[in-house]
């Protein structure tokens, strides 16, 4: 997957600022975008900083629509998290596959991250190296945790292969489309 999405242009980083309330750090590029050409996911820069200084950002696809974003919020708030916990506690397939969308978004965050710059980082912060190499989705440190919906989403949208992603995908049902052009930017 890694290469598969658009540049960044001046106009995404604008937009993308104005969806997330803030200056946007580490992006390399726009997965997808919505029906009205806005940045949806985008692709976050796995290392933030330089080796004197490194911050580990492991959420390598982010969710920035903001209609989707509050949709999410919303499933998290009334528990949704904890509800898929347990059902991959009692569903042994489940669990197989949630772990095996962790393995694929690690390998997918390490080959974001230059084989000299990942060397240099195991020896010099193994720690923040391991997070880069072994944590799953939205950097989460259990095999079958669920930490984001948000995260699983923006992973299923790009992969089309997260099964937390999916359920929250057939959760959103027709609620999927944004109803108006929410991001455009404020003349």
């Amino acid at each position: 997957m890694q290469n598969r999405w658009g540049q960044v242009t001046e106009e995404d980083y604008k937009i993308i600022a104005n969806q997330l309330g803030r200056e946007p750090r580490g992006v390399l590029g726009v997965a997808l975008r919505c029906e009205y050409g806005y940045p949806q996911v985008i692709v976050n820069r796995p290392i933030i900083g330089q080796m004197e200084e490194v911050t580990v950002f492991p959420t390598s696809l982010w969710l920035t629509c903001p209609y989707l974003c509050k949709l999410i919020s919303k499933l998290e708030s009334i528990g949704l998290i904890g509800t898929l916990q347990m059902r991959i506690a009692n569903d042994q397939e489940l669990a197989e596959l949630v772990k095996r969308d962790h393995e694929a978004h690690a390998q997918f965050r390490t080959s974001l991250v230059p084989d000299e710059v990942l060397q240099s980082l195991s020896r010099k912060y193994p720690n923040e190296y391991q997070v880069i190499i072994t944590t799953g989705v939205g950097g989460t440190r259990s095999p079958d945790g669920v930490k984001c919906l948000h995260a699983h989403f923006a992973d299923y949208l790009v992969t089309g292969t997260n099964q937390i992603g999916a359920v929250v995908y057939d959760l959103l049902g027709a609620e999927l489309n944004c109803p108006s052009e929410d991001c455009r930017l404020e003349n």
